[in-house]
């Protein structure tokens, strides 16, 4: 097998401290005792040229001096001794180094350009870098300890299938450290990330066999591309990524930016990448690692809803609210369950799901596990377990966890134990649950969000080649590609013109310059008709108060013509009135990390005061744009409400997989394009008014 590229970096053969010291209290002491670990089967150097020796391992006074050579150095010194000892380890021949130091100075002479120095030093010695201002990183399959952080020993390197990439060095701490249940792989705080990025070590850990999720705490990507293929290949081999984007609102965006030293991007072009990539995206700590944790579960969610046992009805009752409102199905039963339930519950509890099973507490460990075993056998149900809490080991927790684990034995299915609120679990019952096959999760809201994505992974339906929108020919793109290039923007008619150049529907319509050429432009077209100016430059017509509508006789369109000439000029666009319909907006954004996002939101003046918008990452075929249409706010709107006839929701799809087809292919001679309104109607959909701003060239 083709060694990575980030061997020597995550898999170093030798590492030295830099900066090691004998001070039990120091960084430089807590690195070297995790570096010393008997996990590691590498040799373990120290450098500092106040000591001869720390504990039992040699020190000598420079990377230069260490016999043998370094793979791997770590910079664990003062700020203002990084960029000599970042030399120093070039100067020796490091392949790769760890800096814990922050790449920003203060009262650095050079200005602010520390980063920018380490970070051209680095990359003109190919040196692989993780940091600067990082945790370091804990390889739990080859022992590799690179932190100053205290790594338990007892329990931690039987190695997971969780990797966690985080720009958070408390995200690293927390989901690493604190509760053995999440079991990891590999755990990498990747700080400024001066060389090698979140992108190169996704890439690494879909190299490692033991890797079955990817969990990632994001404030920036720098390098857009390679992040995309990194998100690609995952894709394709089928390992879960699931990830915190922070920068949601400008405050957070803003605070980010300082952090990191890098932008923290537009949201939505985030969320285009994450859905195109199916990246499951979540908000809080405790939803990446509940879902990283079932999605690293040996065995996946079967086909079907939710079940579960419980002993209390109003604890019942809370359940079946908050999966409502999170959109978490609950499994429909089958004859042959009731049947069986109802055969083992006492008088008054009823046979559903999920099922309350607490009655006099008779035969009670019978009751439970023959009720479990019921639901896990149904053919609607994806998994089971129960919906409690353990307490200690002394107060039941034990046997609630045994009941589990028997089942866990007889069924393909995942189990589970939820506990209804998140605390503090006894140390003891921690460890026993983090040896258990059963899956543990505390806290409803969070178990149930994690059922959530688990269920949106395996229910997603991609795009498939029948999906994606026909490409007009080559000639026809040169030809738009030329235009956009030239000077000049597109007026309506033209812009109206290339749409239907890549099959998108608009109306019948003229150029007209008098009154004469409006009343035979409306004949022909056929009343009604709409009269709007063409005055160059004017971007917002309704604005202007330059659309004027419904015009069905030949006065009104000369006084119409009369009317926007006297205030705009003498350019009208004479156009087919739409059909009544649903009115949507669509269009073409340029992100700046990203590029072409197309866009589908509510139409009018909705897309103002509502936000309710969507976008995709191109190419994005029929059924990526079915999929975000769905979660729109606006969606019900289609099928026809209080008594309006439902609209065609297939050529609404079909137009924004073409939009997409734009993207596409003119997407760098874009500076925008906006579709509003889109009127989707019963029998079709029709770009109404369409801006199309080419991109400025040189």
């Amino acid at each position: 097998m083709i060694e990575h590229r980030l061997r020597p970096l995550l898999e170093p053969r030798s590492i030295a401290l830099v900066g090691a010291s004998a001070r039990p209290d120091s960084f430089g002491y807590a690195t070297l005792r995790n570096l010393a670990s008997p996990h590691y089967k590498g040799r373990i150097h120290a450098v500092n040229p106040r000591y001869d020796r720390i504990d039992d391992i040699d020190c000598h006074p420079s990377l230069g001096d260490v016999p043998g050579g370094v793979e791997h150095a770590v910079l664990s010194v003062a700020n203002a001794r990084i960029e000599a000892a970042l030399v120093d380890a070039v100067e020796a021949g490091v392949r790769s180094v760890t800096i814990f130091g922050s790449a920003y100075l203060e009262g650095d002479t050079a200005g602010s350009n520390l980063k920018d120095r380490l970070q051209g030093i680095a990359r003109e010695a190919g040196l692989l870098v993780i940091g600067a201002n990082c945790m370091g990183y804990v390889n739990y399959t080859t022992g590799a300890r690179v932190t100053w952080m205290n790594v338990p020993e007892e329990g931690w390197f039987d190695p997971g299938h969780i990797t966690l990439i985080s720009h958070s060095g408390t995200c690293f701490l927390t989901l690493q450290f604190v509760d053995p249940r999440h079991r990891h792989n590999l755990c990498i705080s990747a700080g400024q990330e001066l060389t090698v990025t979140a992108a190169d070590y996704i890439d690494y850990a879909l190299d490692k066999e033991s890797t079955r999720v990817i969990a990632l705490f994001l404030e920036t990507v720098r390098e857009p591309d390679a992040f995309r293929a990194a998100l690609d290949r995952a894709a394709r081999a089928d390992v879960p990524v699931v990830a915190i984007k922070v920068g949601r609102t400008g405050r957070s965006a803003e605070l980010a930016r300082s952090h990191s030293g890098a932008l923290a991007g537009n949201d939505a072009a985030y969320e285009a990448v994450f859905d195109h990539y199916g990246v499951l995206r979540v908000d809080t700590w405790n939803e990446l690692a509940a879902a990283s944790r079932l999605l690293a579960h040996h065995k996946e969610i079967a086909p079907g809803g939710l079940s579960g046992i419980m002993d209390s009805g109003g604890a019942r009752g809370m359940l079946l609210d908050l999966a409502a409102r999170m959109d978490v199905p609950f499994a429909d039963i089958g004859d042959d369950t009731v049947e069986t339930l109802s055969g083992l519950l006492e008088y008054g509890l009823e046979p559903v799901n999920p099922t309350d099973v607490w009655g006099s507490g008779r035969d009670w460990q019978d009751v439970y596990t023959g009720s479990m075993k019921a639901l896990a056998d149904d053919p609607a149900s994806a998994m089971t377990g129960i919906f409690a809490d353990l307490g200690g080991l002394e107060t039941g927790g034990s046997i609630y966890l045994e009941l589990c684990e028997k089942i866990e034995r007889e069924t393909a299915k995942p189990v589970f134990f939820c506990q209804h609120w998140s605390r503090a679990m006894d140390p003891e019952m921690t460890r026993r649950t983090a040896a258990s096959q059963v899956l543990v999760i505390d806290g409803t809201e969070t178990f149930l969000s994690a059922v959530r994505l688990a269920m949106q992974r395996r229910d997603r339906v991609d795009d498939s080649p029948g999906d994606m929108a026909p490409v007009p020919g080559e000639q026809e793109i040169e030809r738009w590609r030329q235009r956009l290039a030239g000077a000049g923007a597109l007026d309506e008619n033209e812009g109206l013109t290339l749409l239907e150049s890549f099959g998108i529907a608009a109306p019948a319509r003229q150029m007209a310059t008098s009154a004469d050429e409006c009343v035979a432009a409306a004949a022909a077209i056929g009343w009604p008709v709409v009269l709007k100016t063409a005055a160059s430059g004017l971007l917002h017509k309704t604005e202007a108060s330059g659309v004027i509508l419904a015009i069905d006789n030949e006065d009104d369109v000369v006084r119409g013509w009369r009317d926007l000439t006297e205030r705009l000029g003498p350019r009208v666009l004479v156009e087919a009135m739409a059909p009544r319909g649903m009115e949507m907006a669509a269009g073409i954004v340029i992100d700046e990390q990203f590029g072409p996002l197309v866009m589908i939101a509510a139409g009018g003046v909705l897309i103002e005061t509502h936000a309710d918008r969507r976008f995709l990452l191109p190419p994005a075929g029929r059924a990526s744009v079915r999929r975000a249409i769905d979660q729109l706010a606006c969606r019900t709107l289609l099928d026809g409400v209080r008594g309006s006839e439902a609209v065609d929701v297939d050529a609404l799809v079909d137009t924004v997989a073409r939009l997409s087809v734009i993207a596409t292919t003119l997407g760098g001679f874009l500076a925008e394009l906006d579709i509003n309104p889109l009127i989707v109607h019963p029998q079709g959909c029709l770009a109404v008014d369409a801006l199309i701003l080419p991109q400025a060239h040189p």
